[in-house]
């Protein structure tokens, strides 16, 4: 097993693109889907995720306080082939009905104009009808979706028009990315909180010339491309303008079937943190990655990383990748997410600070929801019979095991 890792634990299509008649380049990267990168590639990530892990389940960051706020995130929300209208279970919706705000990376175009795939493995090319959004009502009372992907041009231009429309047709949704630069940023005000969104992806398929000028492009983790600070900054800027109190970053990054970022994404997110931004909702892996707590001018001492910028002391959150929310990708990896909790309360200088976080495990697949053939959804580890449930759980402790403990388990 260690010889054939070698031969595909490098090869990364976000930074070396080669054309589909690299059959030997393709053979690994189908390769490295099936089988995935499960370890940390340096010593330095073991020890500093394994610090991580007991600083969340220390409890010494917990803010006492009555609750202001209540967030929830989940990974990514991509192409299937059908149940979309009640493609998340009863445990699912439940999971996210506490909650004010839910966010989402909405990675399949929803474009009436053009057909859904059903009977093939399209994955060049997503589309999905509005009712994959109605799935939605009746969950939390806010939500929030990206479209800052890799997948925002799969239906054209107009797809992402399309998209954007139907996503903001219903009044309790927002909508981060689009075509005018105005989409890159969008805000709301819940509890007297505003808060300020901003996304950004790696790349984007099908892409000609430059990209949308409300889907930013910034290679943030890349060895290959530094990432243009001036335009991040300006943009985490209008964000904090848009939402003083909150921002949230949306960042479609990483690389794919890896649970582990490596230290250059890791530094990365800790300048986001310091330009500005409080809390980060990663995705892109495919695969669930490390939650971590980040220290803000001497907020918590006992917290691994201690960052300084200007402003009040206060406690960020990094959530790499949340994994697929929905999806039919075949691996167990990739059909295991999670439903990230998050409860804000403010402190005496009105900060605010997180008082409970734990994580939901889901599992999507076929099969799941709904009796139709094709039928596609989501679950809670806990709809399942243990069996089944248990390679989910398993694979969630991984990455996620303090937030899983029995007292945080939903």
């Amino acid at each position: 097993m260690n010889t054939l890792r070698r031969l595909y634990t490098d090869i990364r299509y976000e930074d070396g693109r080669w054309p589909l008649s690299r059959w030997d380049l393709n053979l690994r990267y189908i390769t490295k889907s099936l089988l995935h990168v499960p370890e940390p590639r340096r010593v330095g990530d073991v020890e500093h995720f394994a610090r991580v892990s007991r600083h969340l389940a220390s409890d010494t960051w917990k803010h006492a306080g009555p609750r202001t706020l209540s967030l929830c995130a989940v990974g990514d929300v991509m192409w299937i082939r059908s149940g979309y209208r009640h493609a998340l279970s009863p445990g699912v919706r439940a999971a996210l009905a506490d909650c004010d705000v839910a966010f989402a990376n909405l990675e399949t175009p929803v474009d009436p104009t053009q057909p859904v795939p059903r009977w093939v493995y399209e994955t060049l090319h997503y589309n999905a009808p509005p009712e994959y959004l109605d799935a939605w009502e009746g969950t939390a009372h806010h939500r929030v979706f990206s479209l800052c992907n890799n997948h925002a041009l799969d239906q054209g231009p107009s797809g992402l028009a399309q998209t954007r429309r139907h996503v903001l047709a219903r009044s309790e949704h927002r909508c981060v990315g689009g075509p005018e630069p105005t989409d890159a940023v969008a805000s709301l005000e819940v509890s007297g909180v505003r808060i300020g969104i901003a996304a950004v992806t790696y790349d984007i398929n099908h892409l000609s010339g430059a990209p949308p000028a409300g889907i930013p492009v910034a290679r943030l983790g890349s060895p290959r491309h530094a990432p243009d600070w001036q335009r991040l900054g300006a943009l985490i800027d209008a964000a904090r303008a848009a939402g003083p109190d909150l921002v949230v970053f949306m960042p479609h990054w990483g690389f794919e079937y890896e649970y582990w970022p490596e230290p250059l994404q890791r530094q990365h997110a800790y300048q986001l943190i310091e330009r500005g931004v409080d809390i980060v909702l990663g995705t892109s892996p495919h695969v669930l990655q490390p939650v971590e707590l980040v220290s803000i001018n001497g907020a918590d001492p006992s917290c691994p990383t201690q960052l300084r910028r200007e402003g009040a002391p206060r406690l960020g959150l990094i959530a790499y990748s949340l994994g697929n929310f929905l999806s039919i990708m075949p691996t167990r990896a990739c059909q295991t997410g999670a439903v990230l909790q998050l409860a804000l309360a403010r402190d005496e200088q009105g900060q605010l600070q997180p008082m409970e976080l734990r994580a939901v495990p889901t599992a999507c697949g076929r099969g799941l929801v709904g009796e139709a053939f094709l039928d596609a959804g989501v679950v809670t580890l806990d709809e399942l019979e243990t069996e089944r449930a248990e390679p989910h759980r398993a694979h969630a402790r991984r990455t996620l095991e303090p937030l899983l403990s029995p007292g945080r388990r939903k």
